[in-house]
């Protein structure tokens, strides 16, 4: 083979193997997509904590709407029973 024909074909390859793998992602574009997952993961975690304290104050105040209605049936059986009577 002489020097042309050689030249030619890693020219060749080099083409093909480009072409084959121009749709790859490069490492920069990979580690700048890590880099925005990373935020995006971030504030999803951000809004999760804010919607589950809401949630937690949303429980504890029914909660002690109950309580309270509760601590209070006595005061309440005792005006009932007096109506009664």
């Amino acid at each position: 083979m002489n020097e042309d024909l050689i030249a030619d074909l890693k020219q060749f390859i080099t083409a093909a193997v480009f072409q084959a793998t121009s749709y790859l992602a490069t490492k920069d574009a990979i580690a700048r997509l890590d880099i925005k997952i990373d935020a995006v993961e971030q504030r999803l975690d951000t809004k999760i904590d804010e919607v589950m304290s809401a949630v937690g104050d949303i429980v504890t105040s029914l909660n002690d709407t109950r309580d309270e209605q509760l601590a209070d049936h006595e005061h309440r059986i005792t005006r009932l029973e007096h109506r009664a009577i």
